[in-house]
């Protein structure tokens, strides 16, 4: 019997992932990506293990990112950087530590019921250190300390943090939860080397799908694309629609009416010069939006940060949320939005 062929457009996490699953199952893949290179979309650099990134989400949606970040570890451990998150509330902000503890022991107890159900779920170390609560005096004691070059334990992690954070403008206690970095560069690379490995996986890259039309009452259909300039056509028993901010253009194409929103937002990376430190990520917690909008550093090797600040100025863009019309299922972007996407930023904004 031949096997199902099955189309994947666009190769992001979702378009990979979907692609070494499937083809992991014996099932024939082909995955259409526009670009050079897979999972080369937004700069995602942060494990939600728990959404606590995020006071204003409720704590289904919280156990929810839990249990898909789990999933995602297990899947690409090889994507993964094991280290902290400290979040930080500032002494100006509306909200206290306080009002983290239910949700967090929530989801301390939702971890440890996932690790009875399967062992293997057991990635972000014991239930118990899911979460840790470090007071000022905690805090001082570890500011007196030298900073450890390969730190292992939670308080080594800790130590950075405490020499190079004004601690007269947060409030007590610091919250440090076991939400880790998430690769891009790795998880795009092995999932590119797996794919490879697999005979009944074919990438094509540089290729734009222009066309789908569906065959024997939607039992199959024909692609129309490009790829290096040259059309081609093929024939497939599924879709699976994976494009990323452009997923209402193939449902355009098909027909199928979706509501839809696309956020542009922005991130950037600087460099502390002559600072190899490991330090864990920290967030400083704020109000969406404005002047004082979140801050989340994510640490990379060599004093590299990946930055963002949820501001009008910073992460965020005035016009960057749309959402589509009546008359399509894809939000519009504006086109000084889309030029940045697909090429570069104008070097005075740089």
């Amino acid at each position: 019997m031949e096997k199902p062929k099955i189309a994947i457009v666009g190769g992001g996490v979702a378009g990979s992932t979907a692609g070494l699953y499937l083809s992991q199952l014996g099932l024939d893949i082909t995955l259409f990506e526009q670009g050079e290179s897979l999972v080369s979309g937004p700069p995602f650099c942060h494990l939600h293990a728990g959404g606590n990134l995020y006071r204003e989400i409720s704590d289904e949606q919280c156990i929810t990112l839990l249990q898909q970040s789990i999933d995602l570890l297990r899947y690409y451990p090889y994507a993964i950087d094991y280290r902290p998150t400290v979040i930080a509330i500032p002494t100006d902000d509306g909200g206290k530590p306080e009002d983290l503890y239910n949700r967090l022991h929530k989801l301390r107890n939702e971890y440890q019921l996932l690790i009875d159900k399967d062992p293997l779920n057991r990635v972000l170390g014991d239930s118990s250190d899911y979460f840790r609560l470090y007071s000022k005096d905690d805090i001082e004691r570890l500011k007196q300390k030298e900073i450890i070059k390969n730190p292992k334990s939670l308080d080594d992690w800790l130590i950075p943090v405490a020499h190079d954070v004004d601690l007269e403008k947060i409030q007590f206690p610091l919250i440090m939860v076991q939400e880790y970095g998430l690769n891009l560069f790795r998880l795009g690379g092995g999932v590119t080397y797996l794919l490879n490995q697999r005979d009944n996986a074919r990438v094509l890259f540089n290729t734009k799908v222009t066309d789908i039309k569906p065959k024997n009452n939607r039992e199959s259909c024909i692609l129309e694309y490009e790829q290096d300039g040259e059309k081609k056509r093929s024939k497939f028993d599924y879709l699976i629609n994976a494009t990323g901010f452009r997923t209402g253009t193939i449902d355009d194409i098909l027909g199928f009416k979706r509501d839809r929103l696309v956020e542009f937002k922005s991130a950037y990376v600087t460099k502390w010069e002559n600072s190899d430190i490991l330090y864990p990520e920290i967030v400083f917690y704020g109000e969406r939006g404005t002047p004082r909008g979140m801050a989340q550093f994510t640490p990379y090797p060599n004093g590299y940060f990946q930055i963002h600040g949820m501001t009008p100025s910073i992460t965020l863009f005035d016009k960057g949320l749309v959402k589509n019309s009546t008359n399509s299922s894809q939000p519009l972007l504006e086109p000084k939005f889309i030029k940045k996407i697909e090429h570069k930023w104008e070097e005075n904004e740089v």
